[in-house]
């Protein structure tokens, strides 16, 4: 999905999203255009607002791709919070005191990844990044989806409360896409803390319950849909909740669980590593 100009061919008519009154594409509208009387008719629907920081994509022709050869800029475990993000997303059922041994061990690897991402080196410049999400695999895993799809332009959302994984390539993730899927395109400011790599034809994973503000969005004829996202910069090196995780995890270092109080005392031990960051 392009932001200058996208056809539809439907029956007869022709539909356009096109620059109207010599103004910048922050306001357009659809428009349909009868190919037999060339007569203009406004079609009902929103207009795609882009926000004032997200500005900056605009009229850029080439998208940057992250330097992923500086030192620090990919957490040890970014393969592996593929097969981790269950535990890591459980971390919102820790912080309500529904405490039990996945929720703890949970919580030990979300603050190491946290700490993780603290270090990391900062973007250099502003990029671009993609990532297919399916629909139709099961409840849980369409939870991105409803998210998406619920939200309206202008939503500040967060679509999984793990680390979510993009592509620089959009060939690549559209093939990641489904039936009846959506493909997200991430702006990513300068100054954020991801974790990159050029394995899988290029990689970034995106920290912890990462907050994006919906851009625009639009449903291809087929079903699919074309979600633009723009990744709000966190206000501080460490996650919100840490205080609520190291409040649950000192309630249970003294547990007579011996695993809970094993992973009380790392998650404490983490904890106190990432506030000494002061990057």
């Amino acid at each position: 999905m392009g932001f200058e100009k996208i056809g539809l061919n439907i029956g007869k008519e022709f539909v356009v999203w096109v620059k109207t009154g010599g103004k910048s594409l922050l306001t357009t509208r659809p428009v349909k255009v009868n190919i037999q009387s060339l007569k203009l008719v406004p079609l009902k629907s929103d207009t795609v607002e882009i926000s004032n920081s997200a500005k900056r994509w605009l009229g850029k022709t080439e998208q940057y791709i992250p330097n992923c050869s500086i030192p620090n800029c990919e957490v040890s475990m970014h393969h592996d919070i593929d097969g981790m993000n269950h535990l890591i997303r459980g971390v919102g059922k820790l912080k309500t005191g529904n405490v039990g041994i996945c929720k703890m061990e949970g919580g030990y690897i979300a603050v190491c990844v946290d700490n993780e991402f603290a270090r990391l080196a900062p973007l250099e410049k502003d990029c671009i990044g993609y990532r297919g999400v399916q629909r139709g695999m099961n409840e849980f895993r369409d939870e991105p989806y409803r998210i998406v799809s619920n939200a309206k332009v202008g939503d500040i959302i967060i679509p999984d409360q793990g680390c979510g994984y993009a592509a620089h390539s959009i060939d690549l993730a559209e093939k990641c896409v489904g039936k009846q899927g959506m493909l997200y395109k991430i702006l990513i400011p300068k100054g954020a803390r991801v974790s990159r790599n050029m394995e899988h034809g290029g990689e970034i994973l995106m920290p912890r319950g990462a907050e994006y503000k919906l851009i625009s969005k639009q449903v291809r004829p087929d079903g699919k849909m074309d979600v633009t996202l723009e990744y709000i910069l966190p206000k501080s090196i460490r996650p919100e909740d840490i205080p609520q995780i190291k409040k649950i995890a000192e309630q249970y270092v003294n547990s007579t669980n011996e695993f809970n109080r094993e992973y009380a005392q790392k998650i404490l031990d983490e904890i106190s590593k990432l506030e000494e960051v002061h990057t």
